[in-house]
């Protein structure tokens, strides 16, 4: 996703902010002419223009009165302080707004930099597990468990899953290469070796 861009208010705004700032402040009192735009462009350190668009937007919320060759009136304190009541909520919402946004790409960021763990993950899984094919797996038997009470030559585990039995641990004791004579019980837990897709075979003859 292409990077969210992050809106600011425009020069000639903050400069209307500043204009109505001094109003407010009775730096400029109401019935008083602002200074020419030339002069607030040298004081704010921007163009004639940009100073002109900043008057015409106070003009436009009626704070000053623009005339051509007269420059600004200041009209209205109380509205002038509206004006930068509102301005100062909206730049709120708008730096949450931001905020909110960097967090989501943050997060986005992060959620991609897991699913590359992952994938390195499940690549080096899969490499360790072809180094050493005899890593065992385990399995519980659960009451569910369909085979309970078979001998593991009656079950046939082999010819169905490709797997072999390598040991059984029950009640904390551990039988290494059991025979196939031997009972399978609840709540054993069966080792196991043979490939990948053995562990889901061995699942489903199990029942589990």
């Amino acid at each position: 996703m292409p990077n969210r861009k992050i809106v600011k208010a425009s020069k000639y705004q903050q400069i209307a902010v500043g204009v109505a700032q001094r109003i407010v402040s009775g730096e400029y009192e109401v019935g008083e002419r602002i200074k020419s735009r030339s002069t607030l462009a040298s004081m704010f350190g921007v163009s004639p223009e940009t100073t002109r668009k900043a008057l015409n937007i106070l003009a436009d919320l009626h704070i000053v009165s623009v005339k051509h060759g007269s420059g600004a009136i200041v009209l209205s304190k109380e509205k002038a302080h509206d004006f930068i009541d509102n301005f100062e909520m909206t730049s709120s919402l708008n730096s949450q707004k931001d905020r909110i946004l960097e967090k989501m790409d943050q997060q986005e960021n992060m959620l991609k930099e897991l699913r590359g763990l992952v994938s390195v993950y499940l690549d080096q899984t899969k490499r360790v597990q072809k180094k050493y094919p005899l890593e065992p797996y385990g399995l519980k038997l659960t009451a569910d468990c369909e085979l309970l009470g078979k001998q593991l030559a009656d079950a046939r585990i082999w010819h169905h899953t490709g797997a072999i039995i390598v040991g059984i641990e029950r009640n904390e004791e551990l039988l290494i290469s059991p025979s196939p004579y031997q009972t399978l019980e609840k709540n054993d837990l069966v080792y196991f070796v043979g490939e990948e897709q053995s562990y889901l075979r061995m699942k489903n003859l199990f029942g589990l």
